[in-house]
């Protein structure tokens, strides 16, 4: 992705942000993912053309998929900005999406998440300490054709103020910018990883208090 390409489909997601659907309406799987090719998919104005024949459900499943990996993008993209921070030069290989500091040790692959209804009540706990909420991310997987376990960094989006803004937080650019930035100049190997499914995962929390304050925290980095 270029500079003009990522400044262009930015803002288009962040203008899009307030129309996308919050839930899925079914789990990822084949049967619907093969109805339409969604990433042979640039722009939204195709993606709607593309599925004028579907069911609602299905309309808003592919509307909610199509946003969140474009905003999958954009995350690697201001990744990458950093020096130390490479992508995966084969992008038909799912094992990894960025390398940190040319260490094959620090492969991940990139997860936009949310914290998952289950965690909400405990969520100041979840925060300091993700390992339940990670090993609940790899048990209940999706099983679709890009299923995989790997290494994982997870990127968690929560809004005290309005769980409604999941997708704002998701497309807050210029702050994740720094967040992202900030993450890159300090991971590490000797980072306190969570270890499941016998690969290590890290989680950097994208917060929104009731007053509408961003903020974030590492969970292996001080």
């Amino acid at each position: 992705m270029t500079a003009a390409q990522f400044e262009k489909l930015s803002n288009d997601l962040s203008l899009l942000a307030s129309k996308m659907p919050l839930h899925w309406g079914f789990i990822q799987n084949n049967a619907t993912d093969s109805q339409v090719n969604m990433f042979q998919i640039a722009d939204y104005e195709t993606l709607e053309r593309q599925i004028t024949a579907l069911t609602d459900e299905s309309k808003n499943y592919f509307r909610r998929r199509w946003f969140l990996w474009k905003c999958a993008q954009c995350d690697e993209y201001l990744f990458c900005q950093n020096s130390n921070v490479t992508p995966n030069p084969n992008h038909k290989d799912q094992s990894y999406d960025l390398e940190f500091n040319s260490n094959s040790s620090l492969r991940f692959d990139l997860k936009g998440t949310v914290i998952p209804k289950d965690f909400i009540e405990s969520i100041d706990k979840v925060v300091n300490d993700p390992t339940e909420m990670v090993r609940f991310f790899y048990e209940k997987q999706s099983t679709g054709v890009r299923s995989n376990i790997q290494n994982r960094l997870f990127i968690a989006h929560h809004s005290m103020l309005d769980k409604k803004r999941e997708m704002h937080l998701r497309s807050a650019w210029e702050f994740k910018k720094n967040v992202f930035a900030e993450y890159a100049s300090k991971v590490s190997i000797h980072n306190n990883f969570i270890s499941c499914q016998k690969v290590i995962s890290d989680v950097i929390f994208i917060l929104e208090d009731r007053s509408g304050n961003l903020s974030h925290k590492f969970y292996s980095i001080d």
